[in-house]
């Protein structure tokens, strides 16, 4: 048995160790396959790793493409919320001042219509409310026929990009008013006109001084001429009438004097009106000598046209010359007693002045043999002017003038009572 398994034991031993080896082989060809596998997976692994990589990469990338974007989007946001506060700011003060001016604003179309208006437009249009202009023709507002063509023309203009200015009259419900108006094209983003501004600012209170003024110009000028023609007339009549030069230069210079006098007086009426008292007072002043009681004055304030009051102004200094030279201011005693009272007159007439000057204390007069100036200019110049009934004597006492005549304006104070001079 021993002797057998001595015999069996090499062959064994060399079985096992073919088939350890073989074992072997195929333990090492399955290592290589496996190492091969791990390989090909390590690589796959490290492909998978790029990409994923790649993959992280990208979507950081996209993160902050995407966050950058938002925030972006956030600043963009925010200006637009700021232009439009800015917007709506400038929206708002644009309408409170189309709310809170005086002047008409109007935005047009090309075609003449009205778009806005201002807060006083539909007043001044005479409608109702801003809506019912919207639409409506701006030139058919303007209806007088001698604006239309400016109107007409200054849209056109506006049209080519030009701006016009022009004065027009608005024919309201009430009245008729004058405005000064500007008409503007409003340039687009291709810097053509897009819209029309139109602006008119009233000026009905400007003409109507213009006016003013050219009537107390062409009244001035009437005046002047009246005022030239009667010193040419005095000038005429002294000369013609005087004994010698110095004579008619005497009484020329005493006459003009008078007549700037009464000047001083219109001027404080504005040449529109005398006060009576006023011309009284300034013979007063010329002629008294500074010696009281030598004129004694009682009537009320009453007002004059200028040709009346320069007229009386002269008439007084005639008298009071006269006076002075042959009546009762010739003699320390002499006095002048000058008076006047409005009363009604008969229906249809209406209130009559009725004025007089009477001499007292005097020398004894002698009625003139002849007609000299200051008769003339009495009889004459006096009743012209005052359109009335004169009335002059001779009396032994002294001269006595009354006169009646219609007044247009009367304005009547407290009466005058004084012994002047």
């Amino acid at each position: 048995m021993n002797t057998l398994s001595a015999l069996l034991e090499p062959d064994e031993r060399e079985g096992r160790i073919r088939y350890l080896e073989a074992e072997n082989a195929r333990l090492r060809n399955l290592l290589t396959q496996a190492t091969e596998l791990a390989n090909v997976e390590l690589e796959r692994n490290k492909r998978l790793g790029r990409i994923v990589e790649a993959v992280r990469t990208a979507a950081e990338e996209t993160a902050v493409l995407y966050r950058r974007d938002i925030e972006d989007g956030a600043a963009r946001l925010a200006t637009a919320e700021e232009l439009n506060a800015q917007l709506r700011a400038s929206e708002e003060f644009n309408r409170r001042i189309l709310w809170t001016t005086t002047d008409f604003i109007a935005v047009l179309d090309l075609d003449g219509r009205l778009i806005t208006v201002s807060e006083n437009g539909p007043s001044i249009l005479g409608l109702d409310s801003p809506a019912a202009a919207i639409g409506k023709p701006w030139p058919d507002f303007w209806t007088c026929l001698e604006d239309a063509a400016a109107i007409g023309s200054s849209l056109h203009a506006a049209r080519l990009g030009a701006s016009s200015r022009f004065q027009a009259r608005l024919q309201g419900r009430r009245a008729t008013t004058w405005w000064d108006i500007a008409v503007t094209p409003i340039h687009g983003a291709d810097e053509r006109p897009e819209r029309i501004l139109a602006v008119a600012r009233d000026i009905t209170e400007l003409k109507r001084t213009e006016d003013r003024q050219t009537l107390l110009m062409q009244e001035l000028s009437h005046r002047m001429k009246n005022t030239l023609a009667l010193v040419q007339a005095v000038a005429a009549q002294t000369l013609r009438n005087a004994p010698s030069l110095d004579s008619a230069a005497e009484s020329l210079s005493a006459r003009l004097q008078a007549l700037a006098k009464a000047h001083d007086v219109l001027l404080q009426g504005s040449f529109a009106s005398a006060s009576l008292v006023a011309l009284v007072e300034t013979c007063v002043q010329l002629h008294s000598d500074g010696e009281p009681g030598r004129f004694r004055v009682a009537g009320p304030d009453v007002t004059l046209s200028p040709h009346q009051g320069m007229t009386l102004a002269l008439m007084l200094h005639e008298l009071a010359t006269n006076a002075t030279k042959y009546g009762s201011l010739s003699t320390p005693g002499g006095h002048v007693e000058i008076g006047w009272t409005v009363f009604d007159g008969p229906q249809g007439q209406g209130p009559l002045l009725r004025f007089s000057w009477e001499e007292a204390n005097g020398p004894p007069v002698v009625p003139p043999t002849r007609t000299g100036f200051g008769s003339r200019l009495i009889a004459r110049t006096l009743a012209h002017s005052f359109g009335g009934t004169v009335r002059l004597a001779y009396p032994v006492t002294g001269a006595v003038l009354t006169f009646e005549s219609a007044l247009q304006s009367i304005v009547t104070g407290e009466p005058a009572a004084r012994n002047a001079g």
